[in-house]
């Protein structure tokens, strides 16, 4: 190829002229800049707290805030028990007494440990009087107090659905947690939590109770340390049979270590600047090393396909290289930049690990290109390199077959080919109406992996595996002693256990309730509440007094708030997302504007956390689409050609959200990251194609010429690191975790579609509709 009407050839093949006359302090540069990112990363920390995905001053961490000041931390360990696994016997129950004794005493953060043993059982002590005791007051010695005991336990409506199940087949106890100090004092407070907890756990003599564990705490940090285990373990393996494809497309053994390498340093020195960022690894970090190979593998591929093509023109190692860099360093350092801009674009999302990925991968997409500059040469200057047997570069050949039937198709059939594209554009459109955004974590977890199936056994036998919660604050002090205020409090929490994702409420109004059927000779019937602001002051009081001590939970000190609790298992967001809406509606017809209502609690959590990754998906693709468009144009100096460029780039995008409509998945706080990746992809594919079909073309001057000799040059690296990609990254479909599971089927699809929209649908445009103006010679074609 002639290389003299390339902007910067002469430049790239100087770089590479002056990184082979230099190889040896290059490649010692490359070594002291390897081994000081390897030292930057020792300061690495992971940080697993649901706080890093909001944007400071956001809605959910000033509620947070709120509500942890006023009634403490709303995280919490839960134990559950159940017959099958933990046998009811008196001395089991005389460990679960000491496990809560060891828990609260041990346990960093412990605010109480609450379990049937020690639960407050509030009872009347004849005139005028309650006895505020534990409901074991002495531990049951046989296995018929026990069932005595269980049967009384049931019939306490704030024990029921908490500490045991309706059926009496399973116990739980609860660690309830103060606020977690800073994060300089402690970064991982919730890991701290969990490894204090699993440490009690594993002493000799609690080893026959074997609890079931669940609760915020040990559920991110297992996620957390499941997504590192499966990212290990997976990209080696997307590694490894990526090294095997790019064995078998004869590159040699060089064609496959220096792009591996190439990666594998790019994502080292993207570590070590995340350290030097002072960025924190979290759960999205994990999935760099399969987003750079994704991203950047395909530099050195080209380059090296560039340099075997010089190889087979006859020329030396040296001036292929050279040759090399000249045809293709344009393209690759627009490639990288387009990349970097579109990972860039999430600088606009409020979503914090968004903004950081935008930034390092930004700059791992840069490493790459520099070490694609300056491995490439030198590895390919060693020694001697034959070019591929000349068998696989001829007509007959599978990948030469393959695009001249795309040539083919596309020039004597493009508008068939573009109806069909823009028909598949308009079902996928029906798809994506239908896509939905989760982020509940636990959704994005297989089941059969312990950490699964413990959640859903807790939420099958109590139902409470996560809390809802709402801080009403009247303003005033003692506002909430207020009779109105606490009817109104009461009906709602009643109402709030009708809904059918709600398995438990609790207020203070549970507290009142039990005081006066405690005065009543402890009759059901008055389990009601007080009708005046001095009887419900007497009750406190009289609480109190008792030894009552859950009050610090339910009320502020001022008695200004009052805080209702709802526990429900782990629902999808679009179901929490109802419930909370209901219960809006609720308050707002019980209360009106008497109220300030501050949410808060894990479930509210993961529904802003949906809202702002769907927003902040739909700004960064919008920015990243409206930057690389400016950018094709200026490129390829035609706006209609430029315009043209950015449809392979949009098709795969609106393909694979579509499919995920289609086929029912949503995007979650894994896969909601692929559009940046899918349109990294594309967009280098698309301007190599491009560039050098604008190349060919002011050489030509034909369409369906430049169109051929570009299919035949650049459609063959394309298609092979298309492979490479689709390939490598269906490892990921082995995760446990249905989020990476989504993420390699995702990138399989999308990079097969965009690699389709390149080779048919985009010339299939050209084709129609000459963005270049009319070809020179013959004016029949110049139409």
């Amino acid at each position: 190829m002639h290389t003299n009407h390339i902007p910067l050839a002469g430049f790239f093949a100087g770089v590479s002229d002056h990184v082979l006359r230099k190889r040896g302090w290059y490649l010692a540069g490359v070594i002291l800049i390897t081994l000081f990112f390897i030292f930057q990363m020792r300061s690495l920390r992971f940080d697993n707290s649901s706080e890093i995905w909001y944007v400071e001053g956001h809605a959910a961490l000033t509620a947070k805030a709120y509500f942890d000041e006023a009634f403490g931390n709303y995280q919490f360990v839960y134990l559950l028990f159940t017959k099958e696994k933990t046998d009811f016997t008196p001395e089991n129950f005389r460990r679960m007494a000491e496990l809560a004794d060891a828990l609260e005493a041990t346990v960093p953060y412990v605010k109480r440990v609450l379990w049937l043993g020690n639960a407050e059982r509030i009872r009347g002590a004849g005139a005028q009087d309650v006895r505020i005791a534990p409901f074991f007051e002495t531990p049951p010695a046989t296995r018929q107090e026990i069932d005595d005991k269980l049967d009384e336990a049931i019939l306490e409506p704030s024990f029921v659905g908490d500490l045991i199940s309706p059926d009496k087949t399973a116990l739980s106890m609860v660690v309830e947690l103060d606020t977690y100090p800073s994060k300089t004092a402690d970064l991982t407070p919730q890991k701290t939590v969990a490894d204090a907890v699993d440490a009690v756990l594993a002493r000799p003599e609690f080893a026959a109770l074997a609890p079931f564990v669940s609760g915020t705490p040990h559920f991110n940090t297992q996620y957390s340390a499941l997504a590192k285990r499966d990212m290990g373990k997976l990209s080696l393996a997307v590694v490894l049979v990526q090294m095997v494809l790019l064995f078998f497309f004869a590159r040699g053994i060089r064609g496959v270590i220096v792009p591996i390498g190439i990666t594998m340093l790019a994502v080292l020195w993207t570590l070590g600047t995340v350290a030097l960022l002072g960025f924190t690894l979290n759960l999205l970090s994990s999935a760099i090393p399969a987003m750079l190979i994704c991203v950047s593998i395909g530099d050195a591929m080209h380059a090296i396909s560039a340099f075997y093509g010089g190889l087979q023109r006859g020329m030396s190692q040296k001036e292929a290289l050279r040759a090399a860099f000249a045809e293709v360093g344009l393209a690759l350092m627009l490639t990288s930049l387009t990349t970097a801009i579109g990972f860039l674009a999430y600088l606009s999302c409020e979503v914090v690990p968004y903004r950081e990925m935008g930034v390092y991968v930004s700059v791992g997409v840069l490493y790459a290109f520099l070490l694609t500059l300056v491995l490439t040469p030198i590895f390919f200057s060693i020694g001697t390199v034959r070019p591929p047997a000349q068998k696989t570069r001829s007509s007959q050949d599978l990948f030469s077959r393959w695009l001249l039937f795309c040539c083919d198709q596309v020039t004597t059939r493009p508008l068939t080919l573009v109806l069909g594209f823009s028909a598949i554009m308009l079902l996928t459109f029906v798809g994506y109406l239908n896509m939905k955004v989760e982020s509940n974590t636990s959704k994005l977890i297989f089941k059969g992996e312990p950490l699964r199936d413990t959640l859903d056994l807790v939420d099958a036998r109590m139902g409470n595996s996560i809390t809802l919660e709402f801080l009403m604050d009247t303003g005033k002090p003692s506002g909430v002693k207020d009779p109105a205020f606490m009817k109104k409090l009461d009906t709602l929490m009643q109402d709030a256990e009708t809904y059918p994702q709600v398995t438990k409420a609790t207020s203070v109004t549970s507290v009142l309730k039990q005081i006066r059927r405690a005065l009543y000779n402890n009759d059901p019937a008055s389990y009601t509440l007080p009708d005046s602001t001095e009887a419900i002051a007497q009750y406190l009081f009289l609480y109190e007094s008792s030894g009552g001590g859950m009050l610090d939970r339910q009320v502020g000190f001022l008695y200004d708030m009052a805080r209702l609790s709802l526990k429900a298992p782990t629902i999808d967001t679009a179901d929490a997302r109802k419930l909370l809406v209901e219960m809006r509606k609720k308050i707002k017809t019980l209360f009106g504007d008497s109220v300030k209502v501050v949410v808060s609690g894990g479930m509210f959590n993961y529904i802003e956390l949906t809202d702002i990754l769907y927003s902040g998906q739909r700004h960064s693709f919008i920015a990243a689409l409206l930057v690389i468009s400016v950018v094709m144009m200026g490129v390829l100096r035609s706006v209609r050609l430029g315009l043209l460029s950015m449809i392979p780039n949009i098709f795969p995008v609106f393909f694979t959200m579509g499919f995920l409509g289609l086929v029912g998945y949503y995007l979650d706080v894994i896969t909601i990251s692929y559009a940046a990746v899918i349109i990294g992809v594309a967009v280098d594919d698309s301007i190599h194609f491009f560039t050098r079909f604008r190349q060919e073309f002011s050489v030509c001057g034909r369409y369906a010429e430049a169109l051929r000799v570009t299919y035949l040059s650049i459609g063959r690296p394309l298609t092979q690191t298309t492979l490479v990609l689709v390939i490598g990254n269906l490892m990921l479909m082995f995760s446990s975790l249905l989020g990476f599971f989504k993420l390699g089927l995702l990138f399989g699809v999308a990079f097969s579609m965009a690699l389709l929209a390149d080779l048919l649908f985009a010339p299939s445009l050209i084709m129609l509709l000459k963005p270049l103006g009319k070809e020179k010679g013959d004016p029949a074609l110049s139409a």
